[in-house]
């Protein structure tokens, strides 16, 4: 799952819109660590010597010597010269050549999984890593609807279980009556309440996007662009979810509901380790 994990984040950072230079050589790094953490986990499975194996030709090979397959050797002998590049000489690859590395290095991970391991690639969950019960349900629920092709479910689902991780960090760092407070005071300053209290409300969760997760601020609006689903916390009650379909371009999609996954993977395990989302007392 650790090398799931990486993929997965090296798979993120190529899958930007527009992936920036250091996206670029993020996606190929990460995706060569996860491939030499489940190549060197075989190894030692097959008690290879860590001296015989301490460079990525020399894993490879030996584990080939092993009888171990290892597909896509062409391209991770690519992928392996490319990193060296990145990290010693601070060379970037173009867009394309980051993304056919990174891809290629998910597919070989996905036959060395079953192949080495007896293990399908697929249903390896890293969101399992994930310390809070309850957003881990609520992602494995965005699973199940993408497995079923209700794209529209899955993508609503993965926003939610985002939303679920930033009450929590809401909770940890804010002051527990701040949006009560904005509340009374903009009742007395505007005349249509309801309205600026929507206004003010959307207003205030960008710049907390921004304040507390802001390498993920574009995604999110990306994703609420994308699922136009808006949710409200129910005193004593479970969550309701608002959907605006009139305002959407189209229906989700199977890439928006991917998108919509791998955002909230990626979030929800930054998240956890940066904040923590185990259930705080509001949840037990």
């Amino acid at each position: 799952m650790e090398a799931k994990l990486l993929l997965c984040h090296g798979i993120f950072h190529i899958g930007q819109m527009r992936p920036s230079r250091l996206d670029r050589r993020l996606s190929v790094h990460h995706v060569h660590h996860a491939l030499e953490l489940a190549f060197r986990r075989k190894a030692s499975d097959l008690a290879i010597s860590p001296a015989k194996v301490y460079e990525f030709p020399r894993l490879t090979k030996h584990l080939t010597q092993s009888g171990v397959a290892i597909p896509y050797q062409t391209e991770l002998e690519e992928l392996n010269k490319t990193r060296e590049l990145i990290q010693h000489y601070g060379q970037v690859p173009d867009e394309k050549e980051a993304y056919r590395l990174v891809h290629a290095a998910e597919n070989c991970m996905k036959e060395f999984c079953s192949s080495a391991f007896g293990v399908d690639f697929d249903e390896l969950s890293p969101n399992d890593l994930i310390s809070n019960e309850d957003i881990r349900k609520t992602l494995a629920e965005a699973q199940d609807a993408y497995d079923s092709k209700r794209f529209e479910d899955a993508a609503i689902a993965a926003h939610f279980a985002i939303q679920q991780g930033k009450w929590i960090i809401e909770r940890k760092v804010m002051s527990p009556r701040w949006r009560h407070r904005l509340s009374l005071h903009t009742e007395r300053v505007f005349e249509d309440v309801a309205k600026s209290l929507d206004d003010i409300d959307r207003y205030v969760d960008d710049v907390l996007d921004v304040a507390l997760s802001a390498s993920f601020a574009s995604s999110f609006r990306h994703l609420q662009e994308i699922t136009r689903a808006v949710f409200h916390q129910i005193l004593g009650g479970k969550p309701i979810t608002q959907v605006m379909k009139q305002s959407r371009d189209h229906d989700p999609t199977q890439e928006d509901a991917q998108f919509a996954i791998e955002l909230a993977t990626e979030y929800l395990s930054w998240a956890d380790q940066t904040y923590g989302l185990e259930p705080d007392s509001m949840e037990k």
